[in-house]
This record gives C-alpha cells, sequence and structure tokens, in this order.
C-alpha cells in the first residue's frame, strides 16, 4: 500500500497517465457530430484538467503545455495561437494586482477592519462579522489571496494577545477568526470583475464566444447582492461551527489600535485611495469604451508616477505566473469554442439533463451548471475551474436558448464558492499553513456554507435577476 501511494506521488507517473489518457482519448472514433480539431481539443482538455488536479508541474507549466499542444497538433499556426492568449482580460488581472499591492503598501485592510471593529464593538461575534464584512469588501478590488495573506498576521495576533492574557483554550475563537478571513474572501471574489481571475476570463469567453461586453458597475449590480447576504450567514455558520468559548477581545483589539495609530495617515495614503476611487470610476463609466483593463494599466501608473510604489514592489509582490494562467485560460477556451468541442460537451451535458433526467427550461439547466462548477473549483483553482468549465456552460446556454450573460455570471459565481477542501483557494490554504487550522476543518463548516450559498445563489437569481430582466 506505501508503495502504491509512493508510486502516485512521483510526477512521472502521472506524466505517464496523461500521455495515455491523451493517446486513449485520440485512438476513440471521432463522434460524428465534433470534427477531427475538435476530437484533438477534447484529449487537451482530459489532459488540462488531469494536470490542474495533479499538478505534477505547476499550473503556469500546463498553460505553456496548452500552447505547445495546439501547434504540434495542428489546431492553430504559432500567430495564430500567441493572439489567443492575449485580450484587454488579461491587462485587467495584471492592473487589478499592481493596484492590490499600492493598496496593501498603505495598510487600507488594517485601517478597514479597525474601522469597523471600533463601529460594531470587540465581541468574537462581532469581530467575526467585521473580519468577514471587510474581507468581502476588499476581495472584491484585490485578490483574495492577498486579503487573505494581510489579515492572517493580524488575526494571529489577536490570537496570541488573547492567549497569553486569557488561560482559555483559544483553538476554536483561532478556527473562527480564521475561517472569517478566508471564506470572507471567497464571498467577496464574486461581485466585481475586479475580484479573481475566474471572473476576468468569463469576461474574456462571453466577449469572443458570443460578443457581448458586460459594464463593471453592471456585473457589480447583478452580483452584490449575493455577497451581502452571505456575510451575515457565513459569520452566523462559523459562529455555530467553532463555537469560541472566548468571547470578549477587547485587549487584543487594543493593541491592534495602537499598532495603526504609530502608523499615521500620510497623505500618500491619501493619494492612494484618490487614484483607487478614480480608477473605479473609471471602471465603470468608460470600461466598455476603453476597456477594464486599460484602465486597470492607467492606475498601475499612477502610482508608479506618484512614488506610491516602485516597479520592484510590483515585480515583488505580483505572481506573474498567475496572469500567465489567465492567459493560457483564455486561449483553451478559444480552442475549444472555434473547434466545436464545448459545443459537442454542452451538447452532451443537455441530453443528459433533458432525456436522461427528464428535465428542461431555466432551472435544471442553470442548477446543473452552478452544481459542475462549485464541485470543479474544490478540485482545481477557481481560475482553471472558469477556463475548463466556462466554454460548456457558455455554450450550454446558447443550446438551452439562456442568457448567456446570465449563465456566465452563474459559472463565475459559482467558481467563487470553493469551501470544502484547503486546496480549493489559495486563502483556504494560507489559512491551513498557520498551524492552526486541520483538513477535516473545511468539512466542518464548509458543507453548511456550500448548501448556504448555493441557497442564496439562486433566491438572487429568480428574483433579483428576475426583476433585471437578466433571466
Amino acid at each position: 500500500m506505501e508503495e502504491l501511494r509512493r508510486w502516485f506521488q512521483s510526477r512521472w507517473t502521472w506524466f505517464l497517465i496523461i500521455t495515455l489518457l491523451v493517446v486513449l482519448v485520440l485512438s476513440l472514433p471521432t463522434p460524428d457530430s465534433l470534427s477531427p480539431e475538435g476530437h484533438k481539443a477534447l484529449a487537451l482538455l482530459a489532459a488540462v484538467v488531469v494536470l490542474f488536479i495533479a499538478e505534477p508541474i505547476s499550473a503556469p507549466g500546463t498553460i505553456l503545455f496548452i500552447a505547445v499542444y495546439q501547434v504540434l497538433m495542428g489546431l492553430g499556426g504559432p500567430n495564430e495561437v500567441a493572439r489567443s492568449f492575449m485580450h484587454d482580460a488579461v491587462f485587467f488581472i495584471m492592473g487589478a494586482l499592481m493596484i492590490g499591492v499600492a493598496l496593501t503598501s498603505q495598510d487600507v485592510g488594517q485601517r478597514l477592519i479597525l474601522f469597523l471593529i471600533n463601529k460594531l464593538g470587540s465581541s468574537a461575534r462581532r469581530i467575526s462579522f467585521a473580519l468577514v464584512s471587510s474581507c468581502a469588501l476588499l476581495a472584491g478590488f484585490i485578490a483574495g489571496h492577498v486579503v487573505a495573506a494581510v489579515m492572517t498576521p493580524m488575526v494571529l495576533s489577536l490570537v496570541r494577545t488573547m492567549k497569553e492574557t486569557q488561560d482559555e483554550s483559544v483553538a476554536g475563537l483561532s478556527k473562527y477568526l480564521l475561517f472569517s478571513v478566508a471564506y470572507g474572501a471567497s464571498i467577496g471574489a464574486l461581485y466585481a470583475p475586479s475580484g479573481g481571475g475566474r471572473n476576468i476570463i468569463i469576461l474574456g469567453l462571453l466577449q469572443r464566444m458570443h460578443g457581448i461586453s458586460i459594464g463593471y458597475g453592471q456585473w457589480i449590480v447583478y452580483s452584490i447582492p449575493i455577497t451581502l447576504l452571505l456575510i451575515p450567514v457565513t459569520s452566523w455558520i462559523l459562529y455555530r461551527a467553532f463555537q469560541p468559548s472566548i468571547t470578549d477581545l477587547s485587549e487584543a483589539t487594543a493593541g491592534l489600535r495602537a499598532e495603526l495609530e504609530e502608523r499615521e495617515i500620510t497623505g500618500e495614503t491619501g493619494v492612494t485611495l484618490a487614484i483607487f476611487f478614480m480608477i473605479v470610476l473609471l471602471w465603470i463609466t468608460m470600461g466598455r469604451t476603453i476597456g477594464l483593463g486599460i484602465i486597470a494599466l492607467i492606475g498601475a501608473i499612477l502610482y508608479l508616477v506618484f512614488g506610491i510604489v516602485n516597479w520592484e514592489d510590483y515585480h515583488t509582490n505580483i505572481n506573474w505566473g498567475v496572469i500567465l494562467i489567465y492567459m493560457g485560460a483564455l486561449s483553451l477556451g478559444s480552442v475549444l469554442e472555434s473547434t466545436g468541442a464545448a459545443g459537442w460537451i454542452a451538447n452532451m451535458v443537455l441530453s443528459f439533463v433533458r432525456d436522461g433526467l427528464g428535465l428542461s427550461g431555466l432551472v435544471p439547466i442553470s442548477i446543473t451548471s452552478s452544481l459542475l462548477s462549485m464541485i470543479m473549483t474544490n478540485l482545481m483553482s477557481a481560475g482553471a475551474t472558469a477556463s475548463v468549465v466556462g466554454p460548456i456552460t457558455l455554450k450550454l446556454a446558447e443550446l438551452a436558448s439562456i442568457n448567456p450573460l446570465a449563465m456566465g455570471l452563474l459559472t463565475a459565481i459559482s467558481t467563487s464558492l470553493g469551501f470544502l477542501l484547503l486546496l480549493a483557494t489559495p486563502a483556504n490554504a494560507i489559512i491551513y499553513s498557520t498551524g492552526h487550522v486541520e483538513p477535516k476543518d473545511f468539512l466542518v463548516a464548509g458543507v453548511w456554507l456550500t448548501l448556504a450559498s448555493f441557497f442564496v445563489l439562486f433566491l438572487v437569481v429568480f428574483t433579483w435577476w428576475g426583476l433585471l430582466g437578466l433571466i
């Protein structure tokens, strides 16, 4: 048994499995309704799914494989494949990450949480609510893993202070507050396009596959009710799941307040916020005219011009491999669409739901798509899920006569709801790395929050979206 476990832990084992999988798929007869190019694209999709889940190489390496495979298998020339990697959405994620670096450099996250604590009080339940709220609000504009990386040390500081001053166990408290950070970042990442790469991927796929452009403010109008409803729901579920024995954190919050007071708000902080609000305003008013990505780059340049950050800050604090991942995701979606592979898979899913289950219409199709997205996002990164599932669900919407914009939003939002496994989101992995959280803790809270978020999502879809004419 131990030998078998080591065998599956070897990267060479997975390379062999992936090679055999590609050969197996290509050796099967091409379905009548699928082109030979689509058949090759299906083999690519199968390999990419296994690569993303098993991770024998890093995710950026998988993206390089996507490019090489397309050229070698005749799915596009070198220049054609290279063009499929670029889109305004790539500039958007790049600029958004740079803006996040600038905001983090001015302690915006810590100041927001302290502001909420001052308003709400210092009980454990109110601090959890403040953490969920602040992480959710920030995650709409700053990558969720950045929010978690900034907030987690602050939570650990609070926990250490309470451990030094009280004899009671802080295990429940530490889990309660750490999960408030991770899950707050997840539910906030869905309400704005800048909340995560999954949103950027769906924006790009909507434009390429259906010629649909959604405004920055329009996305927020459709999605923010979900985040606002999930904030109190998340805090309540976490309290019920972990039942912290320590409820008064006034001593610990006094230390945080003193620490931030030593770092006074400077003119640079004001300039940073002014540029940020200007960029958000431009996203809302001119996003469709000059592109969300170009506006994001304007913000990144302005932070350099005003000396808020320097290029070394961008170079050090941005994971450039993440940007490559979203470039490859757009390319994968493009080849699945152009070869007809996405349409073929969507037809199979539609036939299963309609003929196999005897269901039809908006409700079963949308629920099926959402469930598929939520399951996959717990097995691989949200960006990878959007790149794999997005082309399929958007094609499914077209075949089922459902508004592709509604299906795109539903897919992006569903891929944000990764609560069950520690590898589902970077924020989950960050709180796990503290040593205060065990893998089983994600199931303790995650199962209930997954069910609750699924209910809240479709409550908004069939009321708010219906009222706005999206469905």
